[in-house]
């Protein structure tokens, strides 16, 4: 970690490095073995839920939706990783926890948590209005089915605008998202009595001061998340504990005194 530190008020966050992000993973890897099994009950509910999302869009005859709500999942997921903080926190210090019990310490963090479950489910239908409004833009016509609208997309001469723009707004979008959620989810669930505001502001001011690392490692968080969609979301059972937990070293590594805090 390079030396350095946010000098603006509040708790300081220190600098940290592309070279960091691998640790982190490491470490995830590490969290992982030490609870296999709460890790992959813990992912395998995402498979399911992922499964009975897919299957309602695809039976309502929207299945061009599916996309954009992979992506909305990818903007709220860390909102979900809370239990997976826990046993990471646990694991810190020297403790065996079972799922269970990390819902159980999740608890006190809710409070806090809501108010950024509001601020981050904004942001997820702002981007699934704008990505209607992308689509109506380019094809004028109201979302079809899935089949018709891969057709439709690789036969249109505008297909390549339109995939360029809904990515460049699906990446802000992201950016968004992540600078909002990145520190302020760990710290509420360290410090429960943290003010969400407060939270969130050290979290975005984080992101800002080093936007380059650190929108690199919300992309690689998002490559980790995809990664387990593509094999029909069967890999969000690895994927998702994977992201919680190496978000919650990220967080070890910026904010180090939180954990005396």
């Amino acid at each position: 970690m390079a030396p350095g530190s946010d000098p603006a008020p509040g708790p300081t966050v220190l600098r940290v490095t592309v070279d960091d992000s691998s640790r982190w993973v490491h470490q995830a890897l590490d969290d992982f073995e030490r609870a296999p099994v709460s890790s992959l009950v813990y992912g395998a509910a995402f498979v399911v839920l992922s499964w009975t999302v897919v299957s309602f869009v695809l039976f309502s005859g929207m299945g061009s939706v599916v996309l954009p709500l992979a992506s909305g999942f990818m903007l709220v997921g860390s909102m979900f990783a809370v239990p997976l903080h826990v046993l990471s926190r646990a694991h810190e210090n020297g403790e065996h926890i079972d799922l269970i019990e990390a819902v159980r310490r999740s608890r006190a963090s809710i409070p806090g948590l809501a108010v950024v479950g509001v601020a981050v489910t904004l942001i997820m239908m702002t981007w699934m209005l704008l990505a209607l409004l992308i689509f109506a833009g380019f094809y004028g016509e109201s979302p079809p089915s899935l089949t018709n609208f891969t057709i439709a997309l690789l036969g249109s001469p505008q297909a390549a605008l339109f995939l360029t723009t809904g990515t460049l707004v699906g990446a802000v979008m992201a950016a968004v998202a992540f600078a909002v959620t990145f520190l302020s989810i760990p710290i509420l669930v360290d410090r429960p009595d943290t003010l969400p505001y407060h939270a969130m502001a050290v979290s975005m001011r984080a992101v800002a001061r080093q936007p380059g690392v650190l929108i690199g490692w919300g992309a690689t968080l998002g490559f980790i998340t995809l990664s387990g969609m593509i094999p029909a979301f069967l890999g969000l059972a690895v994927t998702v504990p994977l992201a919680g937990y190496a978000s919650w070293h990220a967080y070890r590594a910026m904010l180090p005194r939180a954990r005396h805090g």
